[in-house]
């Protein structure tokens, strides 16, 4: 059994993930979405029996408010919670990006950042995977594969150094503030494009085609393009679950995947909670997919994107795509049309504001 549960993470990540027995199944937890958010998983965690409060692993995967705000709410500011065990945190912070390793870490943490997550990681193992270096792809070497228990694989396909040394000069002023105040300012005018107030107007198939071929400017944000991106392998069912990464970035790394042709994974958490700016036409046509996982509520920006759908709808192959959303918003609710359904060949199922949007892989 292969579960990975979409929890409602407001417009942010947070994936819940079990695997083995159903009975007693091993479990991992990638992001925790907004601060709010996080208390609500910390409530999660707290409904389990002691015993089965244990994570192999907790993936942070960027900085931004909507991935990391709930794990210091959850977690980092919190009480300790009792019986809970993390086998290993994986998380870039600031000496990593430029290669550094956890000791250099917990050597150079700011006020900010030491008085929170760096005080809690201090005593957490830290990257324990990669020695304490950093969690990344380093173009022209070999993918780095972790065996975690029960033989379910992780390989990390982003981000590279080059990402993370872009995010060194914002760092200190723009993450470390977040971290402080548990908010980002990232959100202002020209780096977060947003959404339609309202939906497209689409009569056949030339207008589909149409919107998916909407001039869209790439995603630039330093935080995104530092995200961790990783490839789910248990038994023989996949998952690509792509953060907030570049769509070309991850064009990149599914190529140095080695493979001929489309990558054939059962899911893809698509990027940036469905933003045009990631979702590029190549990027659909890189992977062999019937399941396109979107997390947002619409909050803030109006994702999903209905030109990032297009594109799903359009190059995604097999055809007749699911478009599995973890929660039903103003935004991602226009998909829910008998008419375009029968007329553009999708699927949709939506998850619910309680528990989001689980995918049981068998």
């Amino acid at each position: 059994m292969l579960s990975v549960r979409l929890l409602p993470a407001r417009q942010g990540d947070a994936i819940w993930i079990r695997w083995g027995a159903e009975e007693h199944p091993y479990q991992l937890l990638i992001d925790m979405g907004t601060e709010g958010v996080g208390e609500q998983v910390r409530e999660r965690i707290l409904v389990l029996p002691e015993a089965q409060r244990r994570f192999e692993l907790l993936v942070v995967t960027h900085v931004d408010r909507d991935h990391i705000g709930g794990v210091l709410t959850a977690l980092a500011d919190a009480d300790p919670i009792a019986g809970l065990v993390i086998g290993d945190v994986w998380f870039n912070g600031y000496p990593h990006l430029k290669g550094g390793t956890v000791s250099s870490a917990l050597e150079s943490m700011g006020p900010a950042q030491g008085a929170r997550l760096g005080n809690w990681l201090k005593d957490m193992p830290w990257n324990r995977a990669f020695q304490g270096a950093p969690v990344q792809r380093v173009p022209g070497e070999d993918l780095k594969r972790i065996t975690l228990v029960d033989d379910l694989v992780l390989t990390v396909l982003g981000p590279t150094p080059q990402r993370l040394l872009e995010l060194e000069p914002v760092w200190i002023e723009e993450v470390e503030a977040a971290i402080a105040k548990g908010s980002l300012h990232r959100e202002v005018a020209g780096l977060e494009p947003m959404g339609p107030k309202t939906p497209p107007s689409l009569e056949d198939r030339h207008d589909l085609e149409m919107l998916a071929e909407t001039r869209t400017d790439r995603d630039k944000s330093e935080a995104n393009g530092s995200s961790i991106v990783l490839l789910l392998e248990y038994r023989d069912k996949s998952v690509l679950l792509a953060s907030d990464a570049f769509g070309s970035d991850l064009i990149e790394s599914i190529g140095a995947l080695g493979g001929s042709g489309r990558l054939k994974v059962d899911a893809f958490k698509v990027p940036h909670h469905c933003s045009q700016s990631n979702i590029v036409p190549d990027l659909v046509g890189a992977v062999d997919c019937g399941c396109w996982l979107v997390s947002t509520d619409g909050t803030q920006f109006r994702h999903p994107d209905p030109v990032a759908l297009a594109r799903i709808i359009l190059h995604a192959q097999p055809s007749s795509p699911l478009l599995a959303f973890n929660v039903k918003s103003k935004y991602s609710g226009w998909w829910d049309n008998d008419k375009w359904r029968d007329l553009f060949d999708y699927r949709t199922r939506y998850g619910s504001d309680a528990e989001g949007f689980e995918l049981r892989l068998e």
